[in-house]
């Protein structure tokens, strides 16, 4: 889909609707092809529906029931009837973009491409939903229910045309490239870099073959290697990298079955990162980090606060986490007496 220069499309009053769990109850003169994007993975938390043809040049300036703003908050995606969207991570429909013609039930797992190990999750600053063009009444009042938060809404108002669509063809991979998703896959499957021959060989076919990394996911999955791993042996490895302690036996089990289900190491690292307790881990480790290597310190207790919201509500990286620290003042002063 491509956006034009000069977006047409043009909002009207963005209002409350009532909400089953898990689940938004639109009204019945709101087009059936729109998408329903959520705070929380798998179609959780609070809700913001975007009727096909509707767009949102900075979520920003959109507030959700929590009266937090929209911009950096999205963790998924449901799609509905015949819409879809095309998403940004800046405002006025630039930085990195994601096309989505399916429901995504977690953004982190669909990566970025402006930035090393970034992911979609909690990223998205701007909105455009396609779909067919039709005309909508301004809804009737809703009564407030209860459960989850109800949903915000955002609808077309005629005559507003939906965004132009345009086929685009991806560009071929180069080598570099290719090769990263090679080791990224490996490290996926096997927790481990690419040897030379499975890099090569890898390489080799999603450069020549077509090969895509799900497919080159699945055959590392049916490899002597991969058979041959414990599981809880690796399962436990994981607890201890991403949490810093051993599974509980809940916990234990709980990854055994997703193991047998087919669950990559990686899958499962992830998951444990959206856990509270994961994102907690992370968001201590990756700024402890970054203080001490950047500015040789441990993090004051200002700055941890700061850059922890930045994590939490902003969708910082510790790469970005990183770079600020860089920018800084106690950064440039240090370097100079070295």
């Amino acid at each position: 889909m491509k956006i034009p220069t000069r977006f047409t499309l043009r909002l009207v009053t963005v209002f409350v609707l009532a909400l089953g769990f898990g689940r938004a109850q639109a009204p019945a003169n709101l087009s059936p092809d729109r998408v329903v994007f959520f705070t929380e993975p798998n179609y959780r938390g609070e809700s913001l529906i975007i009727e096909a043809g509707a767009s949102v040049e900075n979520l920003e300036r959109l507030a959700r029931p929590s009266q937090l703003p929209w911009a950096f908050a999205i963790s998924s995606a449901k799609i509905e009837g015949a819409a879809r969207a095309t998403v940004f991570s800046s405002p006025g429909y630039s930085g990195d973009r994601l096309e989505i013609t399916r429901s995504i039930p977690d953004l982190y797992g669909e990566r970025r491409s402006r930035d090393a190990g970034a992911t979609w999750d909690r990223a998205i600053v701007s909105v455009a939903v396609a779909g067919p063009q039709r005309v909508v009444a301004p809804p009737a009042p809703v009564p407030a229910g209860r459960g989850a938060p109800p949903p915000t809404v955002v609808i077309v108002q005629p005559p507003a045309p939906p965004p132009v669509i345009v086929h685009e063809v991806r560009p071929r991979l180069d080598r570099r490239t290719a090769e990263a998703i090679v080791q990224r896959a490996f490290r996926e499957v096997l927790d481990r870099p690419a040897d030379p021959e499975g890099l090569r060989t890898y390489t080799d076919r999603l450069l020549r073959e077509g090969w895509s990394e799900p497919q080159m996911i699945q055959q590392l999955q049916r490899s002597s290697e991969a058979r041959g791993i414990n599981a809880d042996q690796a399962i436990t490895k994981i607890y201890r990298d991403v949490l810093g302690r051993d599974p509980d036996p809940r916990g234990l089990a709980h990854y055994r079955s997703k193991w047998k289900d087919g669950w990559t190491q990686g899958q499962i690292r992830d998951d444990l990162r959206r856990s509270p307790e994961g994102r907690d881990s992370y968001i201590r480790n990756a700024i402890t980090r970054a203080y001490r290597e950047v500015l040789g310190r441990e993090p004051d207790p200002g700055g941890y606060a700061t850059y922890e919201k930045a994590m939490r509500e902003r969708g910082y990286t510790e790469q970005q986490v990183r770079a600020a620290l860089m920018s800084g003042d106690e950064y440039r002063q240090r370097r100079g007496k070295k």
